[in-house]
């Protein structure tokens, strides 16, 4: 199997956890690990229990007596706004207070408080899921996630009903990754629908879902998502032992969080994990051996491990016949390498390199450029991080006002500084251009290091023409080369070449070319010393025991 490597900032956090064992008083109820066991004395578990939660003017508890007898009393405990509370009034209280009085002959015995306790789970309680615990914390952390806790009096366990709730967004249409064929349903910040829209597609018994808790103050849901057979074991090994250690940070909020703590090279200007808003994507790459994170809150899946290919690939692709979806690929490209080389490659021919222009042309550029104060790099420059204004803030607009000062915007600003003298025509048309090309690329992670990449270029294409600018190509492909993700090669499979897998990245081959081996599955052995001059390998010991890493079999 391919290596599997353990990054230095995870090796940092796991230290820092590692170290940090001492914790406040005020904080230790908070963060405790301790189990606190049910007491079956119902007075001292909801003193417990309203102790744990302290000036949470949201928890709504009741004492109550079930059914006519004095003897059998109970307590239910949840929050304000995270439950259903038609479910709590009709499932949990009307049957506890009014059909319980008739429970004393169907209890095994009336004294036995532990067959009392089974009887309401079974035959008493009409909810759809009911689990039995032992210990008051893990009731607690249920609460949070919109269950209601019932404790019994003299029973030594107690009962968690699911009655969730809380408000939340419904299934609406994909809008950053919008098709015109194919499905167009997208995730909401829900973990549960989230993993029922992967489910729907994948209808099958291997499709696995294994959730973690991280974050000590958030305690976010992450479910890891993989199909058994399918997936490379390592990767779904390796995805465990990262997250492992985030149990311990302070808050999780988004996916986007957990990328910046388990990604390999955090300095990186490219992404090593796709995001998406699509179910289908995801099915589709759980069937190529990919591995998915879907966390509560987030309405964006991550998609690991990432393959730069990947990255200019549109789902639209796959519901498309062969010829137009290898031809839009290829418009997607061109348009990549518009927005990354154009600006600077105009700089650097104007400023340096004119004689390769026909004559024509280089009069018509030099009579628009009579009378501009800057050199073609300041034009560029100027004209670019204006656009990149108009970006931004037609994002932080309402969508109508933005889509208009995004365009108006640009005409006037472009018009008003060749008016002004300040700038080409010729330049007003490059950047145009260059941000055409940069709005073919489908994914919105992909953009921000396209967009940044030229502005270095421009820099060494002002500096050394056309030379620069080959350089500077240079020294982008030796870093994308060296890049990995989750071991792989990132410039897979054009680089190691992969003939069998150009099928699908220089051009999309029919459906029935494509039913082959998952991609990421292979059994490729690589050599112990593969990665032995990074610095995060020389700090892991070679591994002695089968099982006790995930970086390779052994």
């Amino acid at each position: 199997m391919k290596k599997l490597i353990l990054h230095k900032p995870l090796q940092k956090l796991l230290s820092l956890s590692a170290a940090d064992t001492s914790v406040n008083s005020s904080d230790s109820m908070i963060v405790s690990e301790q189990k606190i066991p049910v007491s079956g004395l119902l007075s001292q578990d909801m003193e417990w229990v309203k102790q744990y939660y302290s000036c949470c003017s949201d928890l709504i508890y009741r004492h109550i007596t079930v059914g006519d007898s004095e003897k059998r009393r109970a307590a239910v405990f949840y929050f304000d706004g995270m439950t259903d509370s038609s479910v709590v009034h009709d499932n949990i209280l009307q049957p506890l207070l009014l059909d319980a009085e008739f429970t004393e002959n169907d209890a095994e015995s009336g004294s036995d408080f532990q067959n009392y306790f089974s009887f309401f789970k079974n035959r008493l309680l009409p909810a759809g899921e009911i689990t039995i615990i032992d210990n008051l914390e893990q009731g607690c952390f249920s609460m949070m996630n919109g269950d209601v806790l019932l404790l019994v009096d003299g029973c030594q366990q107690a009962l968690i009903v699911d009655a969730k709730g809380f408000p939340q967004r419904p299934v609406s249409r994909a809008e950053n990754e919008a098709v015109l064929r194919g499905p167009q349903e997208a995730f909401t910040e829900a973990m549960r629908v989230n993993t029922a829209l992967i489910r729907r597609h994948l209808r099958t018994s291997q499709l696995k879902l294994e959730e973690k808790t991280l974050g000590k103050y958030t305690r976010t849901q992450v479910a890891v998502v993989y199909l058994k057979g399918v997936a490379n074991e390592n990767i779904v090994a390796e995805v465990h032992r990262r997250l492992d250690g985030l149990k311990n940070v302070d808050s999780i909020l988004d996916s986007s969080c957990i990328e910046q703590y388990i990604e390999d090279s955090p300095l990186s200007v490219f992404p090593q994990m796709q995001y998406t808003e699509r179910p289908d994507k995801v099915a589709a790459s759980l069937l190529e051996g990919r591995v998915a994170l879907v966390v509560d809150g987030s309405p964006n899946v991550i998609l690991l491990p990432l393959l730069f290919v990947q990255l200019l690939q549109s789902p639209e692709d796959y519901y498309t016949r062969m010829i137009p979806g290898t031809f839009m690929r290829w418009i997607r490209y061109m348009g990549v390498l518009i927005a990354i080389l154009f600006p600077s490659l105009y700089v650097a021919i104007t400023s340096y390199h004119p004689e390769i222009l026909p004559l024509n042309l280089l009069l018509s550029i030099a009579a628009a450029r009579e009378g501009i104060p800057f050199p073609a790099f300041i034009e560029a420059l100027i004209m670019e991080l204006c656009f990149e204004l108009l970006r931004e803030a037609s994002i932080r607009l309402p969508g109508a006002i933005g889509n208009t000062i995004g365009i108006v915007g640009a005409l006037v600003i472009g018009d008003a500084a060749v008016s002004a003298h300040l700038v080409a025509p010729q330049m007003v048309i490059v950047v145009a251009i260059t941000a055409i090309g940069s709005f073919a690329v489908p994914s919105m992670e992909a953009s921000y290091p396209i967009r940044l990449l030229r502005f270095p270029l421009m820099l060494l294409a002002a500096a050394f023409g056309l030379y620069g600018v080959a350089l500077g190509v240079m020294g982008i492909l030796i870093h994308l080369l060296q890049l990995r993700s989750f071991g792989f090669p990132y410039l897979e499979p054009l680089a190691p070449l992969k003939g069998r897998e150009l099928q699908d990245v220089l051009m999309r081959a029919p459906r029935w070319q494509m039913m082959v081996k998952p991609q990421f599955q292979g059994n490729t052995l690589q050599t112990e010393n593969v990665f032995q001059k990074r610095f995060w390998e020389r700090r892991n010991p070679p591994l002695k025991h089968k099982g006790d890493d995930s970086r390779g079999k052994q």
